[in-house]
């Protein structure tokens, strides 16, 4: 099986949001749509090879969080509520909700995982199941030490080695299980945020995900990967007692989204098919 994949415009508080669409060659089917939230500084591209595989059987959009990507973003930072309302003037706009063609499932990494926390707290007729492997879940402290590494302006236009370091982190040293091209295009998409690129990450360091991890009532699928946020991720479980945890870190590590996108999609199709 193939999937159609797509490219179109919605409305948001900011102004135009780019979204990636991908389905079935036969049509979008009867299965419930799902939503991908990227991490940040990024944008839908994160998620170019998965969303194809996950595709083969259902419709998967991929938007750019307001301000990465191709979407209109925001003049000053703004908070995880902010975007999360973004994204429900996307959808609403796009028909989903209780009084139309019902609610998504979610999938996010990384500040997408907050974006999909808050979106489904706050507005429960969107969503009805998340997977967030790389939860964003940090203690005060955790925050407090990230914010110096993540937080903040960065100094994109006056340190001559800022950009050389991400093309090496990106293109050079990045996962190897991902051809140099698309190593590249991920770099593109690092710097296309430009100056305004610490929004997305300093909304996530300014959140509270526990409080609202608390108040979550969706069937919520813990994927552990081999990565940064994987122990945060499994942490989460003490808080969401009704979660699902799945580690597959074995086999998954940062780059799983390319280089195990297949395993990453069975995982999800398994939580989000089941009664």
């Amino acid at each position: 099986m193939g999937a159609k994949v797509w490219r179109q415009y919605g409305a948001g508080r900011y102004g135009q949001i780019h979204l990636t669409m991908a389905q079935p060659d036969a049509g979008p089917g009867s299965l419930t749509p799902v939503v991908c939230f990227h991490p940040s500084p990024m944008s839908g591209a994160s998620y170019k090879v998965f969303q194809r595989v996950l595709a083969e059987d259902r419709l998967v959009l991929c938007p750019d969080t307001p301000g990465f990507g191709g979407s209109d973003g925001p003049d000053t930072p703004v908070t995880i509520p902010d975007y999360a309302a973004a994204m429900t003037d996307l959808l609403v706009g796009l028909g989903y909700g209780a009084k139309g063609k019902g609610p998504v499932d979610v999938v996010g990494c990384h500040t997408g995982t907050l974006i999909g926390v808050e979106l489904a707290t706050g507005r429960p007729d969107l969503v009805r199941k998340l997977s967030l492997p790389s939860l964003a879940l940090f203690t005060a402290e955790e925050r407090t030490k990230m914010k110096v590494q993540f937080g903040g302006p960065q100094p994109i236009l006056t340190d001559p080695d800022f950009v050389p370091k991400v093309w090496r982190t990106t293109v050079i040293e990045g996962s190897t299980d991902s051809p140099p091209e698309r190593r590249l295009e991920l770099f593109v998409e690092r710097l296309r945020s430009g100056t305004k690129g610490w929004f997305g990450p300093e909304a996530s360091l300014n959140y509270d995900c526990e409080s609202r991890l608390k108040q979550l009532t969706q069937p919520l699928l813990l994927l552990v990967l081999n990565e940064m946020l994987g122990p945060n991720t499994r942490r989460a479980k003490d808080i969401v007692k009704h979660a699902v945890l799945v580690d597959i870190s074995a086999q998954a590590a940062h780059g799983a989204w390319d280089a195990q996108a297949q395993l990453m999609a069975d995982s999800m199709r398994a939580f989000f098919d089941a009664a």
